[in-house]
């Protein structure tokens, strides 16, 4: 693919994952959106339960543009959460079965997630290497979807369990935040991020391992702004997903003074720029 201004203007190849959580694609509409969102979306989440609710065959071949689009589709957390409701448990010999129809269809990422149903702790693991070896790449979640019972997970239990996933063979972290990012994990009532909080965690469990959901284009910029370009985002709209990239690629007034730092620093030295352009 020939980028359009590839030769003038250059985008960062070193960048962190962006996930989207989708809802509403038929096949032509996913077809119409990968011609888009190819090269800036990371991976597909088939959003909660939703994979459930779609003709067999519609949601193989829209998994099938993903993939062709070198986008990994991912079943929603919530998904699991109901087919280990409905067998009654969550081992293999539960499990195996709804996990092999998943990668029949044709996902390749799953989200594992306790955010409505409880699972001890120390089975988490369990079900992460099962996902694990039968071949799917796991994106664990940590957090709750009722902001009371979030509420009640410290930083360190949060640091404690995402440790403990990544140990157990998930390639990355969820922090959930949920659709409307409000209230939940390290967004406060108004949205807005706790980096006191997230701060701490990047610190313990590595920004390559940490995903942030962030559906808010304000929570994508503080992000990028405080991270820089590798940071990962999930959550993300998917008729946002060339703005959250651009946002990432410093091509929008908000973040190009930190994610292209060093280019700023030097036009702005050449140029005796007043003091109010000079960048941390």
């Amino acid at each position: 693919m020939a980028r359009a201004f590839e030769k003038y203007i250059a985008v960062p190849r070193d960048t962190g994952i962006i996930m989207i959580i989708e809802k509403e694609f038929g096949v032509a509409g996913a077809k119409d959106w990968v011609s888009i969102a190819k090269g800036h979306a990371n991976i597909v989440k088939i959003t909660f339960g939703t994979g459930a609710l779609y003709d067999e065959t519609v949601l193989k071949q829209k998994i099938a543009v993903y993939k062709d689009a070198g986008i990994g589709p991912m079943v929603g957390g919530t998904l699991t959460e109901v087919a280990i409701l409905g067998a009654g448990g969550y081992s293999a010999h539960s499990l195996k079965g709804y996990l092999k129809y998943a990668q029949k269809i044709g996902f390749t990422h799953i989200e594992f997630s306790d955010g409505t149903i409880y699972i001890p702790d120390n089975k988490r693991g369990d079900i992460i290497k099962m996902c694990v070896d039968l071949g799917f790449a796991v994106l664990s979640e940590v957090g709750k979807k009722d902001p009371k019972k979030d509420a009640q997970l410290t930083t360190n239990k949060r640091i404690e369990l995402m440790k403990q996933d990544l140990e157990s063979g998930s390639s990355m972290v969820i922090i959930e935040a949920r659709e409307g990012g409000k209230g939940i994990g390290v967004m406060d009532e108004k949205g807005k991020v706790r980096f006191d909080e997230l701060d701490l965690i990047i610190k313990a469990v590595g920004l390559e391992k940490t995903m942030i959901e962030a559906p808010d284009k304000d929570q994508q910029q503080a992000i990028y702004m405080r991270y820089g370009a590798k940071a990962n985002i999930g959550n993300v709209q998917p008729k946002e997903v060339v703005a959250a990239s651009a946002l990432r690629a410093g091509l929008r007034g908000d973040t190009i003074g930190i994610v292209r730092a060093d280019a700023w620093k030097k036009y702005h030295f050449s140029q005796n720029a007043p003091a109010d352009y000079n960048v941390e």
